[in-house]
């Protein structure tokens, strides 16, 4: 009987140490998942900043072959939007983790 009480306590102490890992293991994931996330948010605005001054410079420019243009504006206009929903969902990943 003694020896099942001191095999209970050895199974008890490593699963408190087991938990206290997980514990540790998890805020880990949380610090990288964080950083990453800062990391994908710096390079998405950035991208959002060179996709938005290229328009900027297209509609101030004057093309004699406005169709082409405005094909190309539609493009650069997409790709902000797209840029943009990517912001925006990191924002809110980032709220989830705090």
């Amino acid at each position: 009987m003694k020896k099942y009480v001191v095999i209970l306590a050895v199974v008890a102490s490593l699963m408190a140490c087991n938990h206290g890992r997980q514990k540790e293991i998890e805020r880990f994931r949380m610090k990288v998942r964080s950083q990453y996330l800062e990391e994908k948010l710096a390079e998405a605005q950035l991208e959002l900043a060179h996709t938005d001054s290229i328009l900027q410079q297209r509609e101030l420019r004057e093309d004699s072959t406005k169709v082409q243009k405005r094909n190309y504006q539609d493009s650069l206009e997409l790709a902000a939007d797209v840029q943009g929903a990517q912001i925006r969902y990191i924002h809110k990943k980032q709220k989830e983790i705090k």
